[in-house]
């Protein structure tokens, strides 16, 4: 179910006489139905089903909004011409979430196909097959690259229904343009068949021990070399790649994960390919969070956006 914008929740601090100074004061609300605006358009996925059904820890359906909250005193560095626009959410109604990835799915090839950013705010890791979905039945007949900053693979079977350890999975069976670059996997929380299925269908991985101590020089030339197969790239950040002591606020919190540092440069230099088409933010769960698991959401937002405008 689609819920329009609501413009209510960009709210926040305001000096004096400021008119544009933080996003809250240029933020729009629009509807999908009425119009695709152009620029960048938040859209959210209210889910946890699927972190249910992968029996994580429920709550990432607040996760939009909390998100949003977090963004609503983000600096203005751009002039008029750049627009935000908060288009809303697709809500999962009871179970049926395998009709809201798909729904997600047609809004995300609607903004692609206005030539405007998708920025979509989890919600649970299912977002990313809807997102993944969006992007590919948008170009049908070219590389469609997902790098997913994640420690899982989310190669899990889904006898049961699609859920959040199994967009990765769906996407690779589904379409054959479909290639995948998981960073920061931990092998200690990914079964033996997982890596099995990466080496039958060639694809490469970024482990976390990698992330941790490799030097920059020699993870920007893996992830390069990804890259430049691709002819389009959308990006996925499941905020538990994350340690718990910066994150807590995730479906499953992360004893030994990445800290910012480690991210934000690889996440820039793949920004800065001038192939990145789309983003998401998943996994957010504000029942567990003090406020610093969305505000690292939000950091990472402002960062695709301002390395957007400068790359257009």
């Amino acid at each position: 179910m689609y819920k329009p914008g609501n413009k209510s929740i960009w709210k926040g601090r305001q000096d004096p006489g400021s008119v544009r100074d933080v996003w809250h004061q240029v933020v729009e609300a629009g509807d999908l139905n009425a119009n695709i605006p152009e620029g960048f358009c938040f859209l959210g996925f209210c889910s946890d089903v699927g972190v249910k059904r992968n029996l994580g820890r429920v709550g990432a359906v607040d996760g939009p909004d909390a998100i949003r909250k977090a963004m609503v005193n983000l600096a203005v560095h751009f002039d008029e011409r750049v627009k935000l626009t908060d288009v809303g959410d697709v809500v999962v109604s009871g179970d049926q979430l395998e009709n809201a990835q798909v729904e997600l799915a047609r809004y995300v090839e609607a903004i692609l196909k206005k030539k405007s950013f998708p920025i979509l705010l989890g919600g649970g890791h299912e977002i990313s097959y809807a997102h993944g979905k969006g992007v590919l039945d948008t170009f049908p007949n070219e590389k469609v690259g997902m790098i997913n900053f994640d420690p899982h693979f989310d190669l899990r079977a889904y006898p049961q229904g699609a859920h959040s350890g199994s967009w990765a999975r769906q996407l690779l069976e589904e379409y054959a343009n479909f290639h995948y670059l998981p960073i920061g996997i931990n092998e200690a929380v990914n079964i033996a068949p997982m890596f099995e299925l990466m080496r039958e269908r060639n694809q490469s991985f970024i482990s976390m021990e990698e992330l941790l101590s490799e030097s920059e020089e020699e993870l920007l030339a893996r992830i390069k070399y990804f890259i430049d197969q691709m002819d389009h790239i959308g990006i996925t950040l499941d905020l538990d790649v994350f340690s718990a002591g910066v994150a807590p606020g995730v479906s499953a919190a992360n004893p030994y994960g990445a800290l910012p540092h480690h991210i934000k440069p690889l996440l820039n230099e793949i920004l800065n390919s001038a192939k990145v088409v789309s983003f998401d933010v998943a996994e957010m769960s504000p029942k567990y969070d003090d406020g610093r698991t969305a505000k690292l959401a939000a950091s990472f937002i402002y960062d695709v956006v301002s390395a957007e405008l400068c790359g257009s």
